[in-house]
């Protein structure tokens, strides 16, 4: 049998593509096991030397003006107080590791290898009468603002435009929430509020507590991790918008 150079020359092609597209099923069935697709909360651990540690350690991470903030924690629940001049608890972070659409990703080869992305369940519209309507849980994307480094919450067409991941979990115990392979979140105190009310969660991409981005010279900077906790009940159905 007589191959042309045109046909011996797309050969390389066509098994690179093969290998590419068998290598993102791989990765698509590992983004969408079960463990990854588990729900769970953000608590947050830290053991900086700082007289605001206290404010930072042990608190839970709520989704409260379109940002990550920590939240003061109900030590029987588990779950966030109430605020601090006695308003409605916000809406705890309610998660899990998803792969983000890769079509909607610009400049990405197709194929591609997915990105692992991080949705939670979002606040509830309020109906005419200001309580929560009955309906299926909507989920956004967590991403890391471009500009700001802010941890921010949204739907895809946003999200997209910022850093949306990769996400996963810390090698060893499968608890530390990781950005780009690292644990490299921070809290950043941007309101001076008594009782940890003021804290929010930034991506220190440079490991330099934000100091490159000006943030440090505003505000008080804490290094901490945030580690999963396992919802009890995780059989909702979502919609991820």
């Amino acid at each position: 049998m007589v191959f042309d150079l045109l046909t011996l020359a797309a050969i390389p092609t066509v098994v690179g593509a093969s290998e590419a597209v068998n290598q993102q099923r791989l990765l698509d069935e590992e983004a969408e096991s079960e463990e990854r697709q588990a729900p769970f909360y953000l608590d947050v651990f830290c053991d900086a030397k700082s007289s605001k540690r206290d404010e930072v350690h042990d608190a839970i991470i709520v989704l409260r003006d379109g940002k990550l903030r920590l939240w003061p924690k109900d030590s029987h629940t588990g779950l966030p107080k109430k605020g601090p001049r006695g308003e409605s608890a916000p809406h705890p972070f309610t998660g899990f590791y998803l792969p983000f659409p890769t079509e909607d990703l610009p400049h990405r080869p197709m194929p591609a290898a997915p990105i692992l992305g991080l949705v939670s369940t979002v606040p509830g519209s309020p109906d005419i009468k200001g309580k929560s309507r009955a309906e299926k849980p909507k989920l956004n994307w967590i991403y890391a603002d471009k500009n700001t480094r802010e941890l921010r919450y949204g739907p895809r067409a946003v999200a997209r435009e910022h850093v949306i991941g990769p996400w996963d979990w810390t090698e060893d115990d499968e608890q530390g929430l990781t950005l780009n392979d690292e644990e490299c979140l921070v809290a950043v105190e941007e309101e001076e509020n008594e009782g940890g009310y003021g804290w929010a969660v930034y991506w220190d991409e440079k490991d330099d507590r934000l100091k490159e981005m000006g943030v440090a010279k505003k505000h008080r900077v804490l290094r901490c991790s945030l580690e999963r906790r396992l919802v009890d009940d995780n059989r909702k159905k979502f919609d991820v918008e």
